[in-house]
């Protein structure tokens, strides 16, 4: 089903509204937690904005579905992979439907990182054409690319964002 996906540009739209509603989703089970968790704060003392935490787990999400697509296809193809960004995009975007478990608390959270990650294995794998393990080498390499410029856009925004 990954490879039809992977090669179906029909399938960018279904991959993108995925992702969005997945999006949505998550940022409002994010804002929802932080309403709880503020409840049980001291008067005076706030955890911050559930909105402000709502529309950033949007944002965030979609963000790094583009930017995780495009890194995860680069270095597939510097593995020997012929695969590109909207076959990833496809590919990614389809895993995230794996994120509504979020809804079930812990076990939930869980499942949904588990089943992600195999989905992403699988996706890498069938749109970059090669094995399970080029595919698993290509995700642990994606990740650290994306943790070290995760980091350093970090580091450098932190001053200007307060």
């Amino acid at each position: 089903v990954y490879k039809e996906i992977a090669e179906d540009q029909n399938a960018t739209t279904t991959a993108a509204i995925i992702v969005v509603a997945m999006a949505i989703f998550g940022g409002v089970l994010a804002a929802l937690a932080l309403s709880l968790a503020s409840a049980g704060l001291p008067a005076g003392v706030s955890a911050g904005s559930p909105i402000r935490v709502a529309i950033s787990t949007v944002i965030n999400t979609i963000i790094g579905w583009l930017i995780g697509s495009a890194v995860f296809a680069f270095v597939a193809n510097a593995l020997g992979g012929r695969t590109n960004t909207g076959e990833m995009l496809r590919v990614f975007g389809y895993t995230q439907i794996f994120q509504v478990l979020n809804i079930i608390p812990c076990l939930g959270a869980i499942a949904a990182l588990v089943l992600s990650v195999i989905g992403a294995i699988i996706g890498i794998r069938e749109a970059g054409e090669f094995s399970t393990g080029k595919a698993v080498v290509t995700g642990i390499i994606g990740i650290v690319i994306l943790f070290i410029v995760g980091t350093v856009v970090g580091l450098i925004l932190a001053p200007f964002l307060g």
